[in-house]
C-alpha cells in the first residue's frame, strides 16, 4: 500500500482568551509503584535440568532450541517428564505465558506447584501462511514467595517462548495534576450521548460528532453534529446527520481532510464512512470500510487517509491498517498490526481492541490497543513504514480506549477513559515517541463520574500548548453528556 510517512504540524492561535486550561495538584487515587514486567526465557534452569536439551534431539525430552528454529522456543519430544521452574521472586505478580500460534495444535499444561490440576493452555490456530506470537494470562495476583511453576507436555508441540511476571500495582493515595477548565458540549434530560469525535474545520471553527440515543445500547441510536465558533467554549444545538431507524449507529469520528471534505466514520451494522463537501450541511451515502475502530480514519501528509481497526478473518481477530486514496470510497489491501483470538473470554487472554495507530518520526509507527484482560493499554511498534509490527506489550496506562495526539513540541499525549473509581478521564505524556509514558505524572481530566459508562476521549491542540479534549461523561444514572476539558501542557 506504499510507505506511510508523518508530516509537519502547523498550528495557529484561535484567540483563546479565557481558555486557561489550568491544572492543579490534588490528592487522588493513583497507581503506586514503578516496577516493570519481568520476562523470563531461561528454561534451562528448569528441573530436572538434564531433561532440557540444546541443539540436539533425544526421545522423551524437552528441546530448548534446535538449529532449525530461529527463536529459543521450548518444545517437547515424546513423553518428557514434568518440568519445575522456580521464578525466584517475592511479592504478588500476574503470570503470563508467551507461545506461538501455528497451523497445527500447540498445547501445554501449566500449574502452580501447590495446585492439584494443570491448566491446559492451547494456542489459537494460525494457517500455513500465517503464524504469530500470542500471550496467555495464566494467573493474577499470585504471591510468589517460594512458589514454583510446573510445565507438562500434553503430546503436542509446546512452543513456550517465555514466562512473564508482572508486578501487581497497588492503588493508593497520591498527588496528580487535575484539570479544572471544563465545558458542556451537549446534554439533554433522558438522553445518552456518547463516543465523540472532534476536528478543526477549514474555517477555523470546531466540529464534533457523537452518538445520540436513550441508553448505552439502543436501536434508536444515531449520529449527531454540532459546531463551535469560539474555540470550543460554546456549542451550537445538535443536528442529526445520520440515523438508520433499524440500527444503533455507534462510535462516530470526524476528519477534516486537507482537500476540504469532511469524513465521518461510524459503525452502522458494519464500518462505514460518509462525506460532506459543504461544511457538514449535506452528506453522501455511506460506503463500507474494511476495518473498524472508534476514532476513525486519519490523514497522511500525501492526502491519503488510513484507518487502523479490527476485523475477524481466518478465525482470528486482526488489527489492520487500511489506506484509501479517494476519501474512503475504496480501500487498499490492509496490513496486519496484530492478531488475537476472537472476542471470547477477553478477561483471560489478550484481545486487541479499539486500536489507535499513528506515524512516528522516520518510518516508524506506534499502535495502542484496548485490552480488557487486565485493563491496561498495550502498545506495539513497526519500522519499515508499517510493514510489520511486533507483539503488543503492556504499558503502565490503565484505561480505555486509547487516543493519541501529537503536540506542537513533538510530545505525544495519550488519553483514555478511567472506568473505576474515581470514574473519569486520564492521560499520559511521552517525550520519546511512545517508547515510555510518564505514568508517574498521570494527568487527570475528570474524577467526578458517577459510574463507568464514560470515556472515549479525543483531542486537538487549539493553539500551541493548549489542548481541548472531548469525551462522554456522567454523574450517575442513565443520562450521559458530551463534555470537554482544556489543558495547558
Amino acid at each position: 500500500m506504499g510507505p506511510l510517512a508523518m508530516g509537519a504540524i502547523v498550528l495557529t492561535s484561535v484567540g483563546a482568551g479565557a481558555q486557561t486550561g489550568r491544572l492543579e495538584t490534588r490528592e487522588i487515587e493513583v497507581l503506586l509503584g514503578t516496577e516493570e514486567p519481568i520476562l523470563r526465557e531461561d528454561f534451562e534452569r528448569c528441573e530436572p535440568r538434564d531433561a532440557v536439551l540444546r541443539d540436539e534431539r533425544r526421545d522423551d525430552s524437552w528441546l530448548l532450541r534446535t538449529k532449525d528454529w530461529p527463536t529459543p522456543l521450548l518444545n517437547a519430544v515424546g513423553n518428557p517428564p514434568d518440568l519445575t521452574y522456580d521464578p525466584q521472586l517475592t511479592g504478588a505478580y500476574d503470570i503470563y505465558l508467551g507461545s506461538r500460534a501455528t497451523h497445527f495444535t500447540v498445547s501445554v499444561g501449566l500449574k502452580l506447584g501447590g495446585e492439584p490440576e494443570f491448566t491446559v493452555v492451547t494456542s489459537p490456530r494460525g494457517t500455513e501462511q500465517v503464524h504469530y506470537d500470542w500471550e496467555y494470562c495464566f494467573r493474577r495476583g499470585v504471591k510468589l514467595d517460594g512458589e514454583k511453576l510446573v510445565i507438562r507436555s500434553l503430546g503436542h508441540a509446546a512452543y513456550l517462548d517465555y514466562l512473564k511476571f508482572v508486578p501487581v500495582e497497588a492503588l493508593g493515595k497520591g498527588t496528580a495534576r487535575v484539570a479544572t477548565d471544563h465545558v458542556m458540549v451537549c446534554s439533554e434530560a433522558g438522553k445518552h450521548f456518547a463516543f465523540p469525535g472532534v476536528a478543526r474545520l477549514t474555517d477555523g471553527s470546531l466540529g464534533a460528532v457523537f452518538r445520540e440515543g436513550t441508553a448505552h445500547v439502543d436501536p434508536s441510536g444515531g449520529v449527531a453534529w454540532c459546531r463551535s465558533t469560539d474555540g470550543g467554549r460554546t456549542w451550537s444545538p445538535r443536528k442529526t446527520i445520520y440515523d438508520d431507524p433499524n440500527i444503533d449507529e455507534r462510535d462516530p469520528a470526524v476528519l477534516q481532510h486537507s482537500g476540504g471534505a469532511l469524513i465521518v466514520s461510524m459503525h452502522s451494522g458494519s464500518a462505514v464512512t460518509i462525506r460532506s463537501t459543504d461544511g457538514g450541511e449535506t452528506w453522501d451515502k455511506p460506503t463500507v470500510a474494511p476495518v473498524f475502530s472508534p476514532h476513525g480514519p486519519r490523514e497522511l501528509p500525501d492526502g491519503r487517509i488510513y484507518w487502523c481497526g479490527i476485523v475477524t478473518r481466518m478465525g482470528t481477530n486482526q488489527v489492520q491498517i487500511a489506506v484509501s486514496e479517494d476519501l474512503g470510497l475504496t480501500w487498499d489491501t490492509p496490513i496486519t498490526v496484530g492478531l488475537s483470538l476472537p472476542y471470547h473470554q477477553p478477561w483471560v487472554r489478550p484481545f486487541w481492541d479499539e486500536p489507535f495507530a499513528l506515524p512516528l518520526s522516520g518510518d516508524e509507527w506506534l499502535c495502542l490497543h484496548r485490552v480488557d484482560m487486565d485493563g491496561y493499554l498495550y502498545a506495539n511498534r513497526s519500522a519499515g513504514g508499517g510493514a510489520t509490527f511486533g507483539l503488543p506489550e503492556r504499558t503502565r496506562m490503565w484505561g480505555c480506549p486509547p487516543f493519541v495526539l501529537r503536540l506542537h513540541d513533538g510530545r505525544l499525549l495519550a488519553l483514555y477513559g478511567y472506568r473505576r473509581p474515581p470514574w473519569g478521564i486520564r492521560g499520559c505524556l511521552s517525550a520519546d515517541e511512545g517508547a515510555t509514558w510518564d505514568a508517574a505524572n498521570e494527568i487527570v481530566l475528570r474524577e467526578d463520574g458517577g459510574h463507568g459508562d464514560l470515556g472515549y476521549p479525543v483531542a486537538l491542540e487549539v493553539e500551541p500548548g493548549l489542548v481541548f479534549a472531548v469525551y462522554y461523561h456522567n454523574r450517575g444514572g442513565e443520562e450521559c453528556t458530551i463534555e470537554g476539558t482544556f489543558l495547558r501542557l
